[in-house]
């Protein structure tokens, strides 16, 4: 199968490792923005204004730097071991990185992550199409819900912005679960 896996909170632990940053930059203590779940995803309607340029002064600098899940090299390299083609199709453009394709590809590098290509992009649904993705495991719905229009399954990797969320999509704790249904997608 032709896999396509995201990164943010997919891979990596991003909701929790912005938190600070998005306090630092927009003059918060940091206990409020993990009282009230804030990240760099779901920035409150007063903040969004200034988003961009929150993306702009931080992603360069620290998103080579994101911890990543501890189990998603292993769940990576599993399904390559199992034949799998994968695609990493991550949110990035140039509105928010300099180059999103070196800040990303060092990310991936430091976090042991194998893969066949990398496509930054908005529009996953396009990337999905393109690509021939069987699947596609990310945390936004909206994304799983792109792949599903072009032909492709979903699965929706919990995370702390999705976690309350009602959805159709199958959904997956870590890198185990992952491999569990993907095993059981090949085996329909």
């Amino acid at each position: 199968m032709n896999i396509a896996i995201d990164i943010d909170d997919t891979l990596a632990d991003s909701f929790e490792y912005f938190q600070p940053f998005v306090a630092e930059y927009f003059g918060v203590d940091t206990e409020e923005v993990r009282r009230r779940n804030i990240s760099y995803g779901n920035l409150p309607p007063e903040w969004k204004s200034r988003g961009l340029d929150f993306y702009r002064a931080y992603y360069d600098r620290v998103v080579p730097d994101t911890p990543f899940k501890s189990d998603a090299a292993w769940g990576v390299a599993e399904l390559k071991k199992m034949g799998h083609r994968i695609v990493i199709i991550t949110g990035r453009s140039t509105a928010f990185y300099t180059d999103p394709y070196k800040t990303t590809t060092e990310e991936l590098e430091k976090g042991g992550i194998v893969y066949d290509k990398l496509i930054c992009t908005l529009d996953k649904g396009s990337a999905c199409r393109e690509e021939r993705i069987d699947v596609l495991i990310d945390d936004l719905p909206a994304n799983c819900d792109a792949a599903v229009k072009e032909g492709a399954s979903a699965i929706l990797f919990t995370s702390k912005a999705n976690r309350e969320e009602e959805t159709v999509y199958p959904r997956a704790a870590d890198w185990k679960d992952v491999i569990g249904q993907i095993l059981a997608m090949e085996n329909r």
